[in-house]
């Protein structure tokens, strides 16, 4: 099998497109308000711009993963897209007529937010059904390519549009990315899922999901383990803007940065393509590179050369990519297609539950001390959390159990 194989499945080929375009205007709107917010309001402004996303992405995550698994995916993705043009085009119509520009960005990130909690459960088990298993690892793999490609560009164009333009020319362009990949999306057949008789009730459809995780140990550390390691990590990218500005650089040094993380994790995401890793490797691997990239992390705030810092920046982000598409892969492979939205869903909360009150920690420690000190405290925790994983050998394992309530079904 090759990624070439993969690659040549028509409507997985289109999907990723679409899911390319869509991520490349993604991170042309992140980068662009995270850079305005920053400057405009400072550390703590910069804080509450993260805490309005994940407060309005968080509270719909369980619900939207039982949408997922109800409704046709294709579908919810392409509405999510339209919705979220949208959206944008309100906020451009706001700070057109000069609404004040840091509570209309906040107020978007929030509507975006929520949007999102929809889209990305929705494409996260849509591409499953798009290829077949012995596929999926290579699937996974061009995926991140074309993930990383896309948040390679946005730091780049977004940066560049606001030097010479302003933040609605970001927006307006997020618009079109939005509009193009719905367009690709309406090109997909909605494709047949096995979905078992679904009361509707968010409780006991959850509680389903929930019971699966639990008979699955290496699925319910990694849960736990993103879970806090998402708090740490989101105080660490609080802090790289100011880490550009101690520099005495300028927001095309914040794109350049954010570009080469893109780049290694595109490197990354191509290794683990074409070398795709045993399943019982997996696990002990997962664990050693996502340490790995806490001290790399760390670094980042040291006071060295700026392309020193590019350097980790780039390490990071190989081994970013490659876990990437290890995580990604074992839960296309070892979770059931009736309960990837949920599972999907319930990794996702597990992830985010934490991070509404992480960036303005994270706000308030740095202008309370610097940049490394803040580093350096959120690191230590980020390797905390791994060791017990990689010690723990049923948490290591990246295998699927079988259990009595959730036999492992024959797949395509």
């Amino acid at each position: 099998m090759s990624m070439r194989e993969a690659w040549d499945e028509p409507y997985l080929r289109r999907f990723l497109i679409a899911k390319g375009i869509n991520t490349w205007g993604n991170s042309i709107f992140f980068i662009s308000i995270a850079w305005v917010v920053s400057q405009s309001g400072g550390p703590t402004a910069y804080g509450y711009l993260l805490t309005a996303y994940f407060l309005g992405h968080l509270p719909l995550l369980l619900y939207a993963g039982m949408v997922v698994d109800k409704l046709p995916r294709r579908t919810v993705a392409l509405v999510a897209d339209l919705v979220e043009a949208g959206i944008v085009f309100i906020a451009i119509v706001f700070l057109i007529f000069s609404f004040p520009l840091i509570p209309t960005l906040l107020l978007l990130a929030f509507s975006v937010g929520a949007i999102s909690a929809f889209s990305i459960p929705a494409e996260n088990a849509l591409l499953p059904d798009l290829i077949d298993e012995g596929l999926l690892s290579e699937a996974n793999s061009i995926h991140g390519i074309i993930m990383t490609i896309a948040w390679m560009m946005g730091p780049l164009v977004g940066t560049s549009l606001l030097f010479y333009f302003n933040i609605e020319a970001c927006l307006l362009f997020d618009i079109f990315t939005f509009l193009v990949s719905a367009g690709i999306l309406w090109t997909i057949p909605e494709i047949p899922v096995d979905r078992e008789d679904m009361s509707g009730n968010l409780r006991e459809e959850i509680s389903e999901a929930f019971a699966f995780v639990k008979t699955q140990p290496w699925l319910f550390a990694g849960i736990l383990m993103f879970m806090f390691w998402h708090f740490w990590d989101s105080m660490i990218e609080i802090g790289v803007p100011f880490l550009i500005e101690s520099k005495d650089l300028d927001a095309r040094s914040y794109g350049i940065f954010g570009a080469v993380g893109a780049v290694g994790a595109m490197i990354g995401s191509a290794l683990a393509g074409i070398r795709p890793i045993p399943k019982e490797k997996r696990g002990e691997i997962f664990y050693i590179f996502i340490g790995s990239i806490a001290w790399c992390m760390l670094f980042w705030a040291m006071p060295i050369p700026f392309w020193l810092v590019l350097i980790f920046v780039l390490i990071e982000g190989i081994l970013g990519g490659s876990l990437m598409v290890i995580w990604r892969t074992t839960m296309s492979d070892s979770v059931d297609q009736h309960l990837r939205g949920r599972v999907n869903s319930l990794d996702a909360v597990g992830s985010l539950i934490f991070l509404p009150i992480a960036p303005l920690l994270g706000g308030w420690l740095i202008s309370l001390t610097n940049v490394l000190t803040t580093y350096s405290i959120a690191v230590s925790f980020m390797v905390l959390s791994t060791t017990v994983g990689l010690l723990v050998p049923s948490f290591r394992n990246f295998q699927r159990n079988p259990s009595d309530n959730f036999p492992i079904e024959n797949k395509k």
